[in-house]
């Protein structure tokens, strides 16, 4: 029986916004042990970016607690919904060169991320 992303993903949504500083954005991913922070706007939490380990790094000689996420972040993230089979997710993630995917539902529900699908994700998944 294929697994669908809903199925594997996970749901906890680590988020942070445009104005949270470099240095407190590296804080929270020590803190919850994730590689990547989903971005999103205060109040509505529409997605509007994705600030990795990578992101972070590139500034790393730079004032953490000047700069903020928002002159880091990418702002375009890969998107999926979570009816799909994981095996089609996996190929998304291998065309587009990404290690992750954010997980929304589609229209008319509100466009918040409700999940992350990651490479770890998958592998975890390999070893049961």
């Amino acid at each position: 029986m294929a697994k669908f992303v809903r199925d594997v993903m996970s749901r906890r949504v680590v988020t942070c916004t445009p104005e949270t500083t470099v240095r407190q954005a590296a804080r929270r991913m020590v803190e919850y042990s994730v590689n990547a922070l989903v971005v999103v706007t205060e109040g509505t939490g529409e997605l509007v970016g994705l600030v990795s380990r990578s992101d972070l790094a590139r500034v790393y000689d730079q004032d953490y607690d000047a700069l903020t996420v928002e002159a880091v972040m990418s702002h375009k993230v890969e998107t999926i919904i979570p009816d799909i089979p994981v095996a089609a997710a996996v190929q998304i993630m291998l065309d587009r060169g990404v290690d992750r995917l954010v997980i929304q539902h589609v229209a008319p529900a509100t466009p918040r991320p409700v999940g992350v699908l990651s490479l770890s994700d998958i592998v975890r998944e390999m070893v049961g």
